[in-house]
């Protein structure tokens, strides 16, 4: 309070009165009443960042349970072949096992080449008319493209694509010579039903065989079909045929992504174990407490974490243990991967069943999710409360700080005040005494 001011407070009396003893009153009470205060806010600080890295390892935690609770980890399917005749994509659907394809002809579509050339692509036509027919008997469909005296043969090339549904493609092809500009119409679809027929006032050339089915065999059995992509012979197996020629196909479980993502999921779960313990344990010897020790939110989000995991039980009574998931003392979990690559390979539905749940309910995964939601998420969540409280606390420590600041800043203002006047008087009376002083001493020098 005295630093930079000009008052002369501790003249009159010497010292006795001065703003360094304001100060050094002030400081004491500052110490006593407002530094209780700031530390109380400071611990609410610490607190709030605690809970938000609790939280976020909760998230973490959240994120690995909905990744393992997707059903086509639990049925990924690796794939290998020998031979180059197909490649294939399989689903989680598609069965393991092997099997044998020999392609014997590719599907095709049927092309048709215009007897006439022309010089360059802006040439004119000529006027007259095609009739563009595809397919048989009941899906059979059939065009007429009317061509202009004005037309090019770029403008009839749009009017077939624009006309036949989609069903025919024409295109301008430059095969060379004097004149090297042919129109070209090509069946959209592969198979022996998507023939073109061309008749009226232009005359086309067949290319190549026409459109023809694919025929392979698969495991033996004879199979022809339309397209070259074949995604019908077995569930979640789609086969695109390639080139004519044998492949071997090979489908086996893929259990790799799955063990991955159990190795995070116990990551994520053990540092949230090792997170509310940290922040709610008690040391005896060094005798310091985490933030949250005796907090009984905490040790309930906890508690309900634990419980979600461990007390799930199968049908069979199969329980984490089961699988290669072991409890230790800490509450945290040792993954064993051998025991869980065991159980994959003896009894696959078995794991999904009991971590994914029947239809994907009731699983260890399914109750971690509800109880991840039930202490973060929901209305009343134990989480989401300790955090309102953590706010208001902070608000009404501000409130107290502020309030507590001023009443400390008024006492002392006064106390200035007062201590001024009495400054004034003890000054004034000291000069009236200097003065009587003065007339005695003078009185007795005239005695004398």
């Amino acid at each position: 309070m005295a630093a930079g001011t000009l008052s002369t407070l501790g003249i009159g009396s010497k010292g006795a009165l001065s703003y360094d003893i304001i100060d050094q009153l002030k400081e004491a009470d500052t110490q006593s009443i407002i530094k209780p205060i700031e530390n109380r806010i400071e611990l609410n600080k610490l607190k709030q960042e605690k809970l938000d890295e609790l939280k976020k390892m909760v998230t973490s935690l959240n994120t690995e349970v909905v990744n393992m609770s997707d059903p086509s980890l639990y049925n990924a399917k690796a794939t290998s072949l020998t031979g180059d005749s197909v490649s294939i994509e399989a689903t989680a659907k598609a069965r393991t096992g092997t099997h044998t394809l020999d392609v014997t002809t590719l599907a095709t579509s049927d092309i048709k080449q215009s007897q006439t050339g022309y010089a360059y692509d802006g040439a004119l036509m000529g006027e007259g008319s095609m009739t563009l027919e595809i397919g048989s008997g009941d899906d059979k469909q059939s065009f007429t493209i009317d061509v202009t005296s004005t037309d090019s043969i770029k403008n009839v090339v749009e009017k077939i694509n624009q006309s036949t549904n989609g069903k025919i493609e024409a295109s301008l092809l430059n095969v060379g010579g004097t004149d090297p500009w042919h129109l070209v119409l090509k069946s959209a679809d592969t198979g022996a039903n998507n023939n073109i027929t061309v008749s009226g006032d232009y005359a086309f050339d067949q290319v190549g065989e026409g459109a023809k089915d694919a025929s392979f065999t698969f495991d033996g059995i004879q199979i022809t079909r339309s397209s070259n992509k074949v995604d019908d012979l077995a569930e979640g197996l789609t086969i695109n045929l390639q080139k004519e020629g044998k492949t071997s196909i090979t489908i086996k479980q893929d259990d790799a992504k799955l063990i991955e993502g159990m190795e995070k999921f116990v990551d994520a779960y053990n540092k949230l174990v090792q997170g509310f313990t940290e922040s709610t344990k008690f040391n005896k010897e060094e005798k310091t407490a985490g933030l949250f020790q005796g907090d009984s939110s905490i040790r309930a989000a906890a508690t309900m974490i634990k419980d979600a995991l461990i007390l799930t039980t199968s049908k069979a009574g199969k329980t984490i243990g089961s699988f290669g998931l072991e409890l230790q003392r800490d509450g945290t979990i040792n993954f064993k991967k051998s025991d869980f690559e065991e159980a994959l390979k003896k009894d696959p539905q078995s794991v999904e069943d009991f971590f994914r749940g029947t239809d994907g309910r009731n699983g260890a995964f399914n109750r971690l999710e509800s109880a991840i939601f039930d202490i973060k998420t929901s209305s009343h969540g134990v989480l989401k409360s300790l955090s309102k409280n953590l706010d208001d606390d902070a608000n009404r420590l501000q409130e107290q700080q502020k309030s507590a600041q001023k009443r400390l800043d008024d006492r002392y203002s006064i106390m200035a005040r007062k201590f001024a006047a009495y400054d004034s008087v003890i000054a004034r009376l000291n000069s009236q005494g200097d003065t009587l002083t003065a007339m005695i001493d003078a009185e007795l020098a005239q005695k004398k």
